[in-house]
C-alpha cells in the first residue's frame, strides 16, 4: 500500500469529512474516490478511525491497511450512510476525551461532490469543530448540528438540536442560517452568538454578543420574528409561541464553551439544567420549596459533589444519589428533597 493511499486514507478523508480541506485536498480525494470502486467504498464504510489527545501518536499505533482490511470484510453491499467513530481532542466536562460521532450522508442522486456531516457530542462531553466558511462552533453536551460539506448559494445554512455557540464568519454575499426545533430558526451574517434549543425542551433561548441576528419562529409568517442586539438574551416558548427578550452579560450562557459554570442569579430550575449538562446527570425534584431559589457563584473544575455541597450550605437544600445499581452507562440520578 503506496503512502499516498496512506496519507489519503489518514489524513484527508477525515478532514474531508468534516469539511476542513483545502480546494486543492478536496480534488484530490474526490479524483481517489472515482478512480475505483474498493476506494468508494472505504469513503463510504471508514468506522474505525480513532484520534486522541495526540493524533498523530495514535495514528503511528493503528494498523492501518488491517483496519482497511476489517472493514472491506465487515461490509455487505452499499450503504447509504458512513459513520465515522472518532476520539477527539475536546475540553470535557471532567477534563477527558469526548467520543465524537461524525455521521456523512452521500447526496451522490443530487450532487456527488456535497456531502451532509453530522456531528454529535455524548452525554457530558463538548467539542469545537470549523465549518467549510472558516465559521467556528462549540457544541455543548448531547448535541448535534448537521451542515453540508460546502456552502453553496446566497445561504449558509446548519441544523442544531442542543446548544451551540457561534463565531460566524461575515459574509455579506451568504447568509448563514441555523436551523433549530420547533419550526424556528436564526439567521445573521457574520456574528457570535449562542443558542440553546434541545428537542425535547418547549423553550429556545439564544443569546447574541455581537452583531445582530433575526429570530423567526414561523415559517409561513414573517412578521413572527425578532430582531436581537448585542447584550440581549431571547427566551422562545413553543408552546405558547412567544418570544421574551431580557438582558443579559452572555457570561452565564457562554461560561460552558470554556469549561466553566457561571450562576448570575440563576433560578433553581436553570441551574440544575445547567449541571445536568455538565455532569451528565439527571435531578429529580421532589419538593417545591427551592422553586423561588437563585444561585450566584463560578465554578471550573469543581466535582459536582462540591457544588451541590455549596448550594447545601446556601440553600438548604437537601440531595442523594438514587438508582446506585443502575448500569454505569446510564446517567445517575440525584434527587432534591
Amino acid at each position: 500500500m503506496d503512502q499516498q493511499y496512506l496519507n489519503i486514507v489518514n489524513e484527508l478523508l477525515p478532514r474531508y469529512c468534516e469539511g476542513d480541506v483545502s480546494l486543492e485536498e478536496r480534488k484530490i480525494v474526490e479524483d481517489w474516490i472515482r478512480q475505483s470502486e474498493d476506494n468508494y467504498k472505504i469513503a463510504k464504510q471508514i468506522h474505525t478511525i480513532y484520534l486522541a489527545t495526540d493524533t498523530i501518536a495514535v495514528l503511528d499505533k493503528v494498523d492501518t491497511e488491517g483496519a482497511l482490511k476489517k472493514v472491506l470484510g465487515e461490509m455487505s453491499g452499499k450503504k447509504k450512510t458512513l459513520w465515522l467513530n472518532r476520539l477527539q481532542r475536546v475540553a470535557a466536562v471532567l477534563l477527558i476525551p469526548a467520543l465524537i460521532t461524525i455521521l456523512v450522508q452521500n447526496m451522490i442522486h443530487e450532487s456527488p461532490e456535497i456531502q451532509l456531516v453530522e456531528v454529535k457530542t455524548n452525554p457530558g462531553m463538548t467539542t469545537t469543530l470549523n465549518l467549510p466558511d472558516g465559521t467556528t462552533v462549540h457544541l455543548n453536551s448531547e448535541s448535534s448540528l448537521q451542515y453540508p460539506s460546502r456552502f453553496e448559494g446566497d445561504r449558509r445554512e446548519v441544523k442544531l438540536s442542543g446548544e451551540a455557540y457561534f463565531s460566524v464568519t461575515r459574509n455579506l454575499k451568504q447568509r448563514f442560517i441555523v436551523s433549530t426545533p420547533h419550526d424556528t430558526r436564526i439567521e445573521v451574517l457574520g456574528t457570535r452568538f449562542n443558542v440553546e434549543a434541545f428537542e425535547k425542551d418547549t423553550v429556545i433561548a439564544t443569546t447574541l454578543l455581537e452583531g445582530k441576528v433575526r429570530f423567526a419562529y414561523s415559517a409561513d409568517d414573517p412578521s413572527k420574528s425578532v430582531i436581537m442586539k448585542p447584550g440581549e438574551k431571547l427566551i422562545y416558548n413553543s408552546n405558547r409561541m412567544q418570544a421574551q427578550l431580557l438582558p443579559t452579560t452572555g457570561e452565564s450562557e457562554t461560561a460552558w464553551k470554556d469549561g466553566r459554570i457561571v450562576f448570575l442569579d440563576t433560578p433553581f430550575q436553570q441551574a440544575l439544567r445547567m449541571l445536568e449538562k455538565r455532569y451528565n446527570v439527571e435531578f429529580v425534584v421532589s419538593t417545591s420549596r427551592y422553586s423561588k431559589d437563585s444561585f450566584t457563584g463560578s465554578f471550573v473544575s469543581q466535582r459536582l459533589d462540591r457544588i451541590l455541597e455549596v448550594f447545601e450550605i446556601s440553600s438548604k437544600i437537601r440531595w442523594r444519589y438514587i438508582d446506585e445499581d443502575k448500569a454505569s452507562n446510564e446517567k445517575s440520578r440525584i434527587e432534591i428533597y
